[in-house]
């Protein structure tokens, strides 16, 4: 026969967090995102387990393609900076045009 030693099994509970907005907010929004990626899979379940698998690798690949748009924008805007800023070492500074809305 088993002993039995008076412990109760409890399941482990995220501790409450500090109520600021700003953590509200970011609970709140991943809570929205969660729930539309739900929404969106939910029809995926009705798929075959191979096509369910190809749909979940494209998805996941879209993701990354959209995670990696920021860098590959801000790499595109450097190299167009450093040739800017290339072109205007070489070249003499020039004055501003004239502005025809301004008396004088």
């Amino acid at each position: 026969m088993s002993e039995t030693t008076g412990e109760v099994r409890v399941r482990s509970v995220r501790p409450q967090r500090n109520d600021s907005a700003m953590e509200s907010a970011v609970e709140f929004g991943g809570g929205i995102v969660r729930f539309g990626f739900s929404l969106v899979t939910l029809p995926f379940a009705l798929l075959p387990s191979e096509s369910r698998q190809h749909m979940r690798n494209a998805s996941k690949e879209l993701m990354y393609a959209f995670a990696s748009l920021p860098k590959d924008f801000a790499d595109i805007a450097g190299e167009a900076i450093e040739e800017w800023a290339a072109q205007g070492e070489d070249a003499p500074a020039k004055q501003a045009p004239k502005d025809e809305l301004v008396a004088g």
